[in-house]
């Protein structure tokens, strides 16, 4: 069921006392809020007068109302009750996920007529499963549960399937709660109309992770297979809490992204000779016993798009250097050296970088002017393969003592700015450039296979390189 909550206590006092007006006007249920500014919301005037302004509007149609736990008005309720509305009785915690959770929202409701609300905030992974064991322990209770903010998101695209009767939106450019999602991007990316409790769930973890273009590319492969099953961003701090989360929400495959990928692999029953060769995954997803499996698709997605630059096949003695020691750099490091590539690892910590050369015999050196004195004998191909100029660090660039000479391939696997500094930098200097969507497409084109056992649809191939490719030059 659809509904329309106005936020009153986001209009003017003279628009506010007309707000009666709207209920007759629209064919939804209409849910009246008038929040207080303690509680996130507007209304800044004294409490009687929001009491006031709520028992004028009681007989005007609305469907709901929404008032916080601590407000005290039999002569409101009465005349909520005679107009034969409801209330959702509601508390906001926007410091974190409170201890009692599980309590607080079962003594909510002042009798069967009411529905009880909670709106909290995860600070990280922890509290992301507190809240999920919340919803499980509180099953059975008719409510309204929901975490704000990035680590709350999923809670909102997954409420039909947690049991909250339903979520919340906003217009875009305009939210009125942190974590809120626009009513488009809801139904048509995510498809909630269609999530039921047998919903299957897959998704992308990372910190940061928001902006990942990953639920784009796999919410349309999904939809294009008519498959009962969305995929989400998790924002997550660390991984114990999250797998807990995970087994909860019973995710059946993830994305793994920065800066996860080597650490996720202690966490897994097995992983395949693709991960285990580089030291890292990026592909998590359940076995036939349920257990977790990795694999690492970075190597292949990595790799398609440099040998398209090369005219199909890999040249002989090609020099090139990387730059970052991550779990990306150790898929990529694997990737050359297998195909008889030198390679130089820049990193601003040495001894990580170290480690990583160790791994695969090659040469590393820091991030610094004496490391990049090196990168002419390793210019024939500079991959970036650290998360700098990624928003926020847009302007940035961690190489820019590196003067281009033209005859590099310069890779960046940043995707967002589909342009980084770096590329614009090789750009100008005249070299061929690979950005990352080009890899992010290649390697999430596995990953569905995996996830799915189906090969990513031709049709929703298409329109999703032109879908990015529209988002990027807009």
């Amino acid at each position: 069921m659809d509904l329309l909550e106005l936020r009153a206590d986001f209009l003017r006092p003279e628009e506010a006392v007309l707000a009666g007006a709207l209920p007759a006007r629209i064919d939804l249920p209409v849910i009246l809020t008038i929040r207080r500014t303690r509680e996130g919301g507007r209304f800044s005037a004294d409490e009687r007068d929001r009491v006031h302004l709520l028992s004028r509007l009681a007989g005007s149609g609305f469907s709901f109302f929404d008032l916080e736990e601590d407000l005290d008005s039999p002569s409101l309720d009465g005349l909520i009750a005679e107009a034969g509305a409801t209330v959702i009785r509601s508390f906001h915690d926007r410091d974190g996920v409170p201890a009692d959770l599980v309590q607080r929202v079962a003594s909510l409701a002042r009798s069967a007529r009411e529905v009880p609300k909670a709106a909290v905030t995860p600070r990280g992974s922890s509290d992301l499963l507190r809240l999920l064991e919340a919803f499980r322990s509180l099953e059975r209770v008719p409510k309204v549960l929901l975490g704000m903010g990035d680590y709350g998101f999923p809670t909102r695209v997954l409420a039909p399937k947690l049991g909250s009767l339903f979520c919340y939106t906003s217009p875009p450019g305009e939210l009125a709660a942190p974590g809120h999602i626009d009513p488009e991007s809801l139904d048509e990316m995510y498809r909630y109309h269609g999530i039921t409790s047998d919903t299957g769930v897959y998704g992308v973890i990372g910190n940061p992770v928001m902006h990942s273009m990953s639920p784009t590319i796999h919410n349309r492969g999904l939809a294009a297979l008519q498959r009962n099953a969305v995929y989400l961003p998790f924002l997550v701090d660390e991984l114990a809490p999250f797998f807990r989360a995970a087994d909860i929400l019973d995710i059946q495959g993830l994305s793994v992204t920065i800066p996860h990928k080597e650490n996720v692999m202690s966490l897994l029953e097995r992983a395949d000779q693709e991960a285990t060769a580089s030291g890292a995954c990026n592909t998590v997803h359940r076995g036939p016993d349920g257990k977790w499996e990795g694999t690492n698709t970075d190597p292949a997605g990595f790799l398609s798009p440099l040998l398209e630059a090369f005219g199909g096949s890999f040249p002989s003695g090609l020099r090139a250097t990387v730059i970052g020691a991550g779990g990306a750099s150790r898929a990529i490091v694997h990737a050359l050296v297998r195909n008889g590539a030198r390679v130089l690892i820049l990193n601003r910590t040495l001894d990580r970088a170290r480690r990583l050369a160790r791994v695969f015999n090659v040469q590393a050196a820091p991030l610094d002017e004496s490391g990049l004195s090196l990168v002419a004998g390793f210019s024939d191909l500079i991959v970036q393969a650290t998360s700098v100029g990624m928003p926020p660090r847009t302007a940035d660039d961690p190489v820019a003592g590196y003067r281009f000479s033209g005859r590099e391939v310069a890779y960046d696997l940043v995707y967002v700015p589909e342009t980084t500094r770096f590329l614009s930098r090789a750009l100008a200097a005249g070299c061929t450039i690979i950005r990352g969507r080009q890899m992010l497409l290649e390697q999430a084109f596995e990953q569905f296979r995996i996830f799915t056992g189906s090969e990513y649809p031709d049709e929703a191939k298409r329109e999703i390189e032109t879908r990015i490719e529209s988002r990027y030059l807009s």
